[in-house]
């Protein structure tokens, strides 16, 4: 019989990788790598579209062959890389940065199709995460199949499911545009028809109006009822002007009753001495004093006896 003393227990081979690999993305996590509010949207048509793929692959065909059908004006900016094995970290990062540093590059597509879990290693190291994440240019994952999560997934501003997806997640499809923008003339046709019969019905609205229709007999009537508004303000001002001078002559005639003026013009006068004092009473006067009197023509010297 054989008997074994076991000294310690280690975890080897794919098992080790994985728990790295996780460890590493809830790293990258963490840090804040992965969160939604720093993904970059992507430009609704790129002018120059970044692909990083092995040379030949399914997936550089299915890309292009999709992206082509989808808009034929397309163009492509291509790195080859090596997608699999100890070259796969390095190349791509390198292809990253020099499609970064690309100012006519808008888009970059990183793919490969599917593979075993060691096979898409190499998109799960750090530093090509890393540079990933701090790239300026809005980067698409589509590595393997849907089940596939290397960490790159986690930093890309989308993940694409398949290299086909990627396809169609990074242009329009020329014919639904066509028919977008068909449907929108339509609208537009319709809102300035509709715009325009109705101006126009107003134009003929506005011309039917007394005023534009017959302009002459407008202004005949206006003019004839400024003059009637005239002859009103000039009848009113007149008849307030007399009641107004009525009043006046009524008030004089009151003003000179009350006046002594008017006694003086009956015949009476008034007796004032030396110092000027109206005299009422005779007691008031001694004998031989003199005397003035007002009467209503002027005055008169007079000497009491």
């Amino acid at each position: 019989s054989l008997s074994l003393k076991v000294s310690s227990i280690k975890k080897v081979g794919i098992g080790v990788l994985m728990a790295e690999i996780e460890a590493r993305r809830a790293k990258i996590i963490a840090e804040g790598l992965a969160d939604p509010d720093k993904k970059q949207k992507l430009p609704f048509l790129p002018g120059v579209i970044g692909l990083i793929t092995a040379s030949g692959s399914d997936a550089e065909k299915d890309v292009k062959q999709n992206v082509l059908l989808r808009w034929p004006e397309a163009k492509f900016r291509m790195i080859n890389v090596s997608v699999q094995g100890p070259e796969c970290a390095p190349t791509v990062t390198a292809a990253i940065k020099e499609l970064d540093a690309d100012p006519e590059v808008e888009v970059i597509i990183i793919t490969r199709g599917g593979g075993g879990f060691l096979d898409l290693v190499g998109f799960s190291d750090e530093i090509l995460v890393r540079t990933a994440a701090a790239a300026k240019t809005p980067i698409i994952s589509a590595i393997g199949h849907e089940n596939d999560n290397p960490i790159l997934d986690n930093v890309a501003d989308l993940r694409a499911s398949t290299p086909t997806d990627a396809a169609k997640r990074v242009v329009p499809d020329v014919v639904d545009e066509r028919r977008r923008i068909a449907d929108s003339l339509t609208r537009m046709k319709s809102i300035i028809g509709t715009f325009v019969t109705s101006q126009l019905a107003l134009v003929q609205q506005i011309r039917q109006h007394p005023l534009l229709k017959d302009p002459h007999t407008y202004l005949d009537q206006r003019g004839d009822d400024l003059v009637r508004a005239i002859s009103d303000l000039r009848d009113d001002i007149d008849s307030k002007l007399d009641k107004q001078s009525n009043d006046l002559t009524a008030k004089r005639n009151l003003l000179r009753s009350l006046s002594p003026q008017s006694t003086l013009d009956r015949g009476y006068s008034v007796i004032r001495d030396s110092k000027g004092n109206v005299i009422t009473d005779p007691a008031q006067v001694k004998a031989g004093e003199a005397l003035k009197l007002k009467v209503a023509k002027g005055d008169l010297n007079a000497t009491a006896n």
